[in-house]
C-alpha cells in the first residue's frame, strides 16, 4: 500500500475518470470492460491478443463501441474481414505507444510515436485530454503490462485516412469541416481524387472580416461557399518538393493560385504553409494560416470612345470637344461584324456631314468638326466652361426614327406626338440600332472647350483641310440602309 499510494498521488488533474490498477493485463481489461467489445472483436480479428498480452510496456488508447459505431456505415464489418487485416492492424497499432504514458505527462502539443509509426498529438484543455480529436473519457487504467486510456473515436493514420478524414482528425482544421459540410463536399474530397487541398485553419477562417464566415455558412450562400472551398483545391496530388517558385496551378473552381517558394517557406497567393504533406488515400493535404484571396478581377474595358472636336473661329480660335461614345450602343463598336462598323463610318460620316451646316447652337455655320481631342492640336488650356447641346439633331434624327423604328424622336421636354421613341434594345443581326433614337442616348451633350495652349496662337492650328462632302444627303441615305 505504500508504494500504491504515490503512484495514486501522481495521477493528473487532466483526467477526472476513475483509476484502477490491477494485476492483469491489458488484454484482459478491455476484455473486460463491456464498452470495449468492438475493439476486442478487431484485436482478435487483427491477431493482437497475444501482443498486447506480452510483457509491453504499451500504452493503449481504446475506443469505446460508440466510437467504432460512428464510422462510416460499413467501415467495421469491411475491417474485420480477412482480406483486410493489414489495414486493421494499421488503424489498431495506431492506437498503441511502446512504453508507458501517464496522464500525468502528457503535455499539449505532445506527439506520441504508435507502433504503427505516425504520431498523434494530445492536446490538453483544462481537465479534459485529447488524443488527435478524440477525447479521454477513462484515463490510467494501470495493467502489469502498461496502461489504458478509453477514448471516445477512433483515430485514424494518415495512410488511412482520406482528406476529409484527415481534416476531421485535426482539431485546428474543424471550422473548414464545418465548411465542407455546409458546401456538400464531403463526399466529393472523400472520393477517389486525387486532389491537393490547401486547408485554412480556424484562426485563418477567424481573421476573415466579422461576419464573413456567418454569411457564408447560410444556405442561400452555399454557391459562394463552393466556389471559396474549391478554390482551395487542385486537381492531382502536389507534393510541397514539387512546388516550384511562381507556379500557377488551376484550381477545382477554375481560377489560379500561385507559388512563392522562397528561404521563409511555401506560399500559396498570401497564405503560409505551416503544415505541408499530409498524406491521405485520396491525394494531400497542405494547412495554410490564411484563406487564399481570390485574385483581383481584370479591370473592365475602357468604355469605348468616339471624341469630335470643332473650332469656333474667325475672331478666337478655340476648340471644343465631345466624347460621342457614351451616346452610342457598346455592340456599334465591335469591330469584327462588318455591317457594325458600316453603321459606325456612317455614323461618323453624317455627323461630320451635318456639322458642316449646323454648329453647335443650331445656326448655320461651319465648325471645321473632325474626329480626334483638342489636345492634339495643342488646345490644352481649360476655358472653364462647357456648353451643353443637343448632339442629334432633330432635323436628321426625325426622318431616321419614323422611317426605320417607327417613332417620333423627342429628345427636348415637351409635347410630342406619339408614339414617342422609347430606349429599345438594338437588333444588330437585324441591322437595327433604334436605341439611337431614345432618350437615353439623346439627353443634352457637354462639349468641353480650350485655348491654346501656348501664348503663340500659331502653334494651335485650326482644323484640317475639309473634303467637302458632295451630296450629305447620300450618307444619310447609306446610313438609313444600314439602321
Amino acid at each position: 500500500m505504500k508504494i500504491l499510494l504515490p503512484l495514486l498521488l501522481a495521477v493528473s488533474a487532466h483526467a477526472r475518470a476513475n483509476t484502477t490498477v490491477t494485476g492483469d493485463t491489458i488484454v484482459d481489461y478491455v476484455v473486460g470492460n463491456p464498452d470495449l467489445s468492438t475493439l476486442v472483436a478487431a484485436l482478435k480479428a487483427g491477431d493482437l491478443v497475444d501482443t498486447l498480452s506480452g510483457a509491453g510496456p504499451f500504452t493503449v488508447f481504446a475506443p469505446t463501441n460508440e466510437a467504432f459505431a460512428a464510422l462510416p456505415a460499413g467501415t467495421v464489418a469491411n475491417l474485420l474481414k480477412p482480406e483486410n487485416k493489414a489495414a486493421l492492424v494499421d488503424i489498431l497499432t495506431f492506437h498503441v505507444h511502446s512504453g508507458t504514458v501517464y496522464a500525468k505527462s502528457i503535455t499539449d502539443g505532445e506527439k506520441i510515436t504508435t507502433v504503427e509509426g505516425n504520431d498523434l498529438v494530445a492536446k490538453v484543455q483544462g481537465a479534459d485530454v485529447f488524443i488527435n480529436t478524440a477525447k479521454v473519457t477513462i484515463a490510467n487504467q494501470f495493467a502489469s503490462n502498461g496502461v489504458t486510456h478509453v477514448v471516445d473515436a477512433v483515430l485514424l493514420p494518415p495512410s488511412k485516412r482520406s482528406i476529409v478524414d484527415v481534416a476531421a482528425n485535426t482539431p485546428d482544421l474543424s471550422t473548414l469541416v464545418t465548411a465542407l459540410k455546409a458546401g456538400d463536399l464531403v463526399d466529393t474530397l472523400s472520393g477517389a481524387g486525387p486532389f491537393t487541398v490547401f486547408a485554412p485553419t480556424n484562426e485563418a477562417f477567424a481573421a476573415l472580416p466579422a461576419g464573413v464566415l456567418a454569411n457564408l455558412l447560410k444556405p442561400e450562400n452555399k454557391a459562394q461557399l463552393v466556389d471559396v472551398l474549391t478554390y482551395h483545391v487542385v486537381s492531382g496530388a502536389v507534393l510541397s518538393k514539387d512546388i516550384i517558385n511562381g507556379e500557377r496551378l488551376k484550381t477545382v473552381e477554375g481560377k489560379y493560385v500561385t507559388a512563392t517558394v522562397n528561404r521563409t517557406g511555401v506560399f500559396i497567393n498570401n497564405a503560409q504553409v505551416t503544415t505541408a504533406d499530409v498524406v491521405a488515400t485520396n491525394g494531400v493535404v497542405h494547412i495554410v494560416d490564411a484563406v487564399l484571396a481570390f485574385p483581383a478581377p481584370p479591370p473592365p474595358p475602357p468604355a469605348p470612345s468616339l471624341w469630335f472636336r470643332g473650332f469656333t473661329q474667325p475672331l478666337l480660335v478655340r476648340c471644343g470637344e465631345v466624347d460621342a461614345g457614351p451616346r452610342m450602343p457598346a455592340a456599334i463598336f465591335d469591330q469584327s461584324k462588318l455591317k457594325n462598323e458600316q453603321a459606325l463610318r456612317a455614323y461618323e460620316d453624317i455627323t461630320l456631314a451635318l456639322y458642316g451646316v449646323y454648329n453647335v447652337i443650331g445656326q448655320k455655320g461651319d465648325l471645321g468638326l473632325e474626329l480626334g481631342r483638342c489636345a492634339d492640336k495643342n488646345f490644352t488650356r481649360s476655358v472653364g466652361q462647357a456648353k451643353n447641346v443637343n448632339w442629334a439633331p432633330v432635323e436628321l434624327m426625325s426622318g431616321i426614327c419614323k422611317k426605320q423604328c417607327n417613332c417620333n424622336f423627342c429628345p427636348i421636354p415637351g409635347p410630342c406626338k406619339a408614339p414617342q421613341c422609347v430606349d429599345e434594345p438594338d437588333d444588330p443581326k437585324a441591322e437595327k440600332w433604334c436605341s439611337l433614337c431614345g432618350p437615353k442616348y439623346n439627353k443634352p451633350i457637354t462639349v468641353n472647350l480650350f485655348n491654346c495652349g501656348n501664348k503663340d496662337e500659331t502653334t494651335c492650328p485650326g482644323p484640317d483641310a475639309q473634303t467637302p462632302v458632295a451630296d450629305w444627303a447620300r450618307v444619310v441615305k447609306d446610313l438609313l440602309a444600314i439602321l
